[in-house]
C-alpha cells in the first residue's frame, strides 16, 4: 500500500514536504499534485526509482520529463537551449507547458547521470523533455531536494489522473493528495528546434496561445498614457512593421503602452492625436491603461519616458528592473507635452521619432518562436 498524505488535513504541511524529500532520498515514487493533474516524481540519481516511474508512466518510448526549478537551471541540463524556447519557458513557467529540445552539449547535467537513467530521459538523437509544473508543493520539494527530479504522467487510468484512488494499492509510492482536481488537462508537449516549434502533445495551451506568448513584447510607459506612452507606441508599430516586411501577425513583436497614474478608458489627448496624424497614424481608438503587474510580467522589454517612470516601476517590481530602460538611450527625458500648445506635442513627438527608430534597429526577432500549423 502506498503512504497517503491528505494535505488538506495537515496541521504541519512542512512535514509532509520533509516525508517527500526523504522518499525521493530512499529511492521511492512520490505523487504530486500540479495545476492541472497529478504527476510521478523521482530522484534522478536513483537508477530504479526512474525505472519505476517510466514503467508508471508507460514511457517507454517517450523519455520522462527533467523538472529544473526554473527556468535558467534548465540550462543545466540543456546548454544549448535557443534564446526563443527559454524565453517561452519564463513566460509559462511554472505551468502547463514542456519543451523537448535537443541536447548536443557534454557540458550538460544530464552526462553527470548514470546510462541507464539517461535511456529514461533522453531520446535516441539526444532530446530531452523539460518542465516546471505548476504548484507550491513541488516548489517546496524542489528546495529542499538537493539533487535533480525527474516526472512523467501516470497511465494508469483514461486520460490525465485527478484523483490518487487509483494509486493507493501502489507499493514504494508517497502520495500527496490535495483532493481531486478540477484541472483541464494534459500538458501542452512541444518540440523546439532553434526558433522552429511544433506541438508534439496537444494540452492545455493550444497553438493560438503558444503563437501570442512567443511574441516579443514591447511596453511603452509613461504617466497618464494619454500622450507620450501611445506616441511613441504608434511609431514603434509602423517601423516594426517597415522594417521586417510584414503586417499584423506575420511580424512576432507587439508593442503596447501604459501609464504609471492613468484613468482607465481615456482617450488620446487632442494634442497627441493632431502631432501622430503628420507620421501618418492615428490615435483616435485609443484608451488608456493603468499599468499592471501581469503587463511588466509578460513583456520582454519595457521603455519608460522619464526616470521617475523607472524609479516607480523598479519600486514596485524591482524583480523586472533588467528590463526597464529609458526610451532616450543617451538618458535623457521625453518632455511631457501634457498641456501645451500643438507645438510642444509636435517637439514632443520629434523626440519619441528619433529614440524609436534607435531601439528597432536593436531588435533581432530571429529567437521569437515560429509554430507550425
Amino acid at each position: 500500500m502506498a503512504t497517503v498524505l491528505d494535505w488538506r488535513g495537515s496541521d504541519d504541511p512542512s512535514d509532509y514536504v520533509h516525508q517527500a524529500v526523504e522518499a525521493l532520498t530512499q529511492g521511492r515514487l512520490v505523487l504530486i499534485p500540479t495545476e492541472t493533474c497529478y504527476i510521478g516524481i523521482a530522484s534522478a540519481l536513483r537508477e530504479s526509482a526512474v525505472q519505476s516511474l517510466s514503467e508508471l508512466c508507460g514511457s517507454d518510448r517517450v523519455p520522462l520529463c527533467i523538472l529544473p526549478r526554473s527556468p535558467e537551471e534548465s540550462l543545466d541540463f540543456v546548454p544549448n537551449l535557443s534564446p526563443g524556447a527559454l524565453r517561452l519557458a519564463q513566460k509559462i513557467w511554472p505551468g502547463p507547458l514542456v519543451i523537448q529540445h535537443a541536447n548536443g552539449s557534454m557540458a550538460s547535467t544530464i552526462h553527470c547521470l548514470s546510462n541507464q537513467t539517461r535511456s529514461f530521459v533522453a531520446t535516441a538523437d539526444r532530446q530531452v523533455r523539460l518542465w516546471q509544473p505548476g504548484n507550491e508543493i513541488l516548489g517546496y520539494i524542489s528546495r529542499l531536494f538537493s539533487g535533480p527530479i525527474v516526472g512523467g504522467l501516470p497511465m494508469r487510468s483514461k486520460g490525465v489522473m485527478t484523483e490518487v484512488t487509483g494509486m493507493v494499492q501502489e507499493e514504494n509510492m508517497l502520495i500527496i493528495d490535495t483532493g481531486s482536481i478540477d484541472g483541464l488537462g494534459a500538458p501542452t508537449v512541444v518540440s523546439i528546434d532553434g526558433n522552429r516549434g511544433r506541438i508534439l502533445d496537444s494540452g492545455v495551451l493550444v497553438l493560438e496561445q503558444l503563437q501570442a506568448l512567443s511574441q516579443l513584447l514591447i511596453l511603452m510607459v509613461c504617466t497618464g498614457n494619454t500622450c507620450r506612452s501611445p506616441m511613441a507606441a504608434a511609431l514603434m508599430r509602423k517601423k516594426i512593421a517597415d522594417r521586417f516586411g510584414g503586417e499584423g501577425d506575420s511580424v512576432p513583436i507587439s508593442v503596447a503602452s501604459a501609464g504609471i497614474s492613468a484613468s482607465p478608458g481615456d482617450p488620446a489627448s487632442t494634442g497627441a492625436r493632431n502631432a501622430i496624424r503628420s507620421y501618418g497614424m492615428s490615435l483616435d481608438r485609443h484608451q488608456s491603461t493603468q499599468i499592471h503587474s501581469y503587463m511588466v510580467d509578460q513583456a520582454d522589454l519595457v521603455l519608460v519616458m522619464g526616470h521617475r517612470h523607472r524609479n516607480v516601476l523598479c519600486s514596485q517590481w524591482p524583480e523586472y528592473s533588467d528590463k526597464i530602460f529609458l526610451l532616450a538611450g543617451d538618458d535623457s527625458e521625453i518632455s511631457d507635452p501634457f498641456g501645451g500648445p500643438i507645438e510642444v506635442y509636435q517637439h514632443c513627438a520629434k523626440q519619441l521619432d528619433r529614440h524609436t527608430s534607435s531601439w528597432v534597429e536593436r531588435l533581432d526577432p530571429s529567437s521569437v518562436i515560429r509554430w507550425e500549423s
